[in-house]
């Protein structure tokens, strides 16, 4: 395959002939994360060049590189970037900084399966120049500066490509061989894990959920001259975060003391406000008691537990209103939050709260579960009261002060 790398990459991304090792979208996904990932965390200063036709599984990582003030996207699927789009179904990621640099394509267009596809990976190779001066004959602006400018200086290595090729191969048979997955449902088993704090697992998930509200209210930051609300919100993300963070040293580090539950959920749908009309939805809290009512929690996680259910309601319902509710039964109060989109099937709300469950593709099960155990550390409950054609309840039921 390597040593006639250099044809056969011009001829792909010109012919759409490729090679015939098979690969899982899911592999692919989680390869792309695994390369970018560490450019998103530290901003490294780099050049990414981008053509997805299906993002699903990726919008996040894709936001947070786009917000990096030191990396520059370039997503030769919008309009007048491309002289002509020849490509078809073929996608790819050509990635170059002074660390590193790599070229992934793959493609969907002769396979039945559209969850398999065939693909080339290149990584700090002369290849890689080959395949971006491809690109770059196509392209209606000249990054060849940029390009040239971040790249590492390497030498051609066919053994390296060729080592992490077989890497990546083994990678995609480990995922379709311990994922399987039953209506697009995902089962990640934790406790398989040994070498994987939960711990850790459980408090980078909280982190990425305040990081992508950071991510939207800064972005209206650069375009609004007055934005006071917006800080005050991301301050309060903020917070968040850094509670998470303190989580690394103790998990039980519980900040208990009186709320009134009402300014809270304020402040969980100001801060989910634009989340929500990213899927055109309405986020709706109905106000029927006039009174305070009064609960022991931790401000911050019970912040937390709200924006996950919301954010959860949120992808799984378009052009929907999610409603939050509250009622008073007894010595408890109820707060409801409910959305109007498929229902979750019977077998999957039985399993909803475990440990390492999930229905999404890629992720790790832990949002749900870490919920419910913050809840019972406030001696609350937190359930699916009901989910059906009609709607889906989450009920968060708290004692009153």
């Amino acid at each position: 395959m390597y040593k006639k790398a250099k044809k056969t990459l011009r001829s792909f991304l010109t012919s759409n002939i490729y090679n015939d090792e098979l690969f899982s979208r899911s592999s692919m996904n989680i390869i792309i994360r695994a390369l970018l990932e560490p450019v998103a965390s530290q901003n490294a200063i780099s050049l990414v060049f981008t053509r997805f036709k299906n993002k699903e599984g990726l919008e996040g990582l894709i936001k947070r590189l786009e917000y990096c003030n030191n990396v520059e996207m370039v997503d030769v699927t919008v309009p007048n970037v491309l002289i002509k789009d020849d490509y078809v179904e073929l996608e790819f990621v050509i990635f170059t900084s002074a660390r590193y640099n790599f070229v992934l394509i793959w493609d969907y267009s002769n396979d039945p399966d559209k969850n398999k596809t065939s693909a080339f990976f290149l990584a700090n190779s002369r290849l890689v120049n080959d395949v971006y001066e491809v690109l770059q004959t196509n392209l209606t602006e000249n990054y060849k500066e940029k390009f040239y400018l971040h790249k590492p200086e390497r030498r051609e290595n066919e053994l390296l490509n060729e080592a992490l090729f077989n890497v990546l191969k083994k990678l995609n048979n480990s995922i379709e061989e311990n994922a399987y997955s039953q209506n697009d449902d995902y089962i990640v088993d934790l406790s398989e894990e040994e070498n994987y704090d939960e711990k850790i697992r459980t408090v980078s998930h909280e982190i990425k959920n305040q990081l992508s509200i950071i991510d939207v209210y800064l972005k209206l930051l650069e375009k609004e001259t007055k934005g006071n609300k917006n800080i005050e919100i991301i301050k309060k993300a903020s917070d968040i975060i850094s509670l998470q963070l303190n989580d690394l040293k103790n998990y039980e580090n519980d900040e208990i003391k009186e709320l009134i539950l009402q300014d809270v959920i304020e402040e969980s749908s100001k801060m989910m406000e634009m989340i929500v009309k990213s899927n055109n939805n309405k986020l709706v809290f109905h106000k029927d008691i006039k009174y305070d009512i009064k609960i022991f929690a931790d401000e911050n996680k019970l912040i937390s537990v709200l924006n996950n259910i919301i954010k959860n309601a949120n992808e799984s319902t378009k052009n929907d209103t999610i409603e939050l509710n509250i009622s008073i039964e007894k010595n408890k109060v109820h707060t409801d939050i409910t959305n109007h989109g498929p229902a979750v099937s019977e077998q999957n709300q039985k399993r909803l709260f475990d440990k390492g469950f999930t229905t999404k593709t890629y992720g790790h099960g832990i949002g749900l579960y870490s919920c419910k155990k913050y809840i019972e550390n406030f001696k609350g409950t937190l359930e699916l009261l009901n989910s059906d054609k009609e709607k889906t309840t989450f009920r968060i039921t708290l004692p009153l002060n």
